[in-house]
């Protein structure tokens, strides 16, 4: 269905809309207008998230300028779902003769979620696979293979690196599971792939931490425009994930290992210490 929210044309892809819907869309306008901050609220299981991207798509495509949309949710199902309904919705849009043309919609997520190689991508647990994911596509790694031929590099992530961006992806809308597909059958690594189409793409759909992790958002969120439009789905968990981006967890082993490494850097010192000593007192007595 189609109606009007002021003078903004709102296609959504239901035959009904419900009385809150409308009203959770018409506060999300007024924030949009206003360049600011807002909080909204809506029960589970009343359509928000249909609302939210219905409002918003809408927004981007019929005002100047097309901000993009960068969605943060809690988990990976989340997202994913989130990924659907707008797959859903865009679909809706074309049907309805929208022209909304070179739209890109991805999510983004770990390197165990998306790896394609055959070997890696078995590992089952997520620090392991973003170790063996470095160990192949890392700089320093791949300088040196170009000198030493026994080093495996990823042939997923080589093949990203000889294409423009532009030539990278398709326009669509491209659920995880999608972008996977996409990635096996062009023989192409769908994490660097989302990474590198991140600039083209018009909404974004990923985890809390890419946005308020600072190590994480440094090396993912820091290239968004400044007046890109930023949602957090379920905003109260806010609080708990900074405390758990910026806490970590220590454990006897880690303590066990810590104290040995800070004592074997003493040791260390103290040899250096008698080490430049003794060439201290050499070169007096040579003076």
């Amino acid at each position: 269905m189609r109606f009007f929210i002021d003078d903004l044309p709102v296609i959504f892809p239901y035959d009904y809309v419900y009385p809150e819907q409308y009203q959770y869309m018409c506060g999300l306008k007024r924030s949009l207008d206003s360049k600011g901050h807002g909080m909204l609220e809506m029960p589970s299981g009343t359509g928000k998230t249909v609302s939210l991207l219905s409002l918003i798509i809408a927004y981007q495509q019929f005002y100047p300028g097309r901000r993009k949309l960068v969605y943060c949710s809690r988990t990976v199902p989340e997202i994913d779902k989130a990924l659907a309904e707008l797959k859903r919705l865009m679909e809706y849009r074309q049907q309805q003769g929208c022209q909304d043309e070179n739209f890109i919609g991805l999510g983004l997520t770990s390197r165990k979620n998306l790896c394609v190689h055959p070997r890696v991508s078995m590992e089952r647990k997520g620090a392991v696979v973003d170790a063996r994911c470095r160990e192949m596509t890392s700089s320093w790694v791949r300088t040196k293979a170009q000198t030493v031929g026994n080093i495996e590099l990823c042939d997923f992530y080589e093949k990203i690196q000889t294409m423009e961006t532009s030539e990278l992806l398709p326009s669509g809308v491209y659920t995880l599971e999608d972008l996977t597909d996409y990635g096996k059958a062009n023989g192409m690594c769908p994490y660097f792939l989302s990474r590198r189409v991140i600039p083209m793409a018009d909404v974004i759909i990923y985890s809390f931490h890419y946005m308020l992790d600072p190590k994480v958002a440094e090396l993912v969120s820091k290239q968004f425009e400044r007046d890109s439009i930023v949602v957090f789905d379920e905003a109260h968990n806010i609080d708990s994930i900074c405390i758990d981006s910026l806490s970590i967890d220590i454990n006897e082993r880690t303590l066990r290992a810590s104290t040995a490494s800070v004592e074997r850097l003493g040791e260390r010192v103290e040899e250096m210490k008698a080490e430049n000593s003794e060439k201290l007192r050499d070169e007096y007595d040579r003076l």
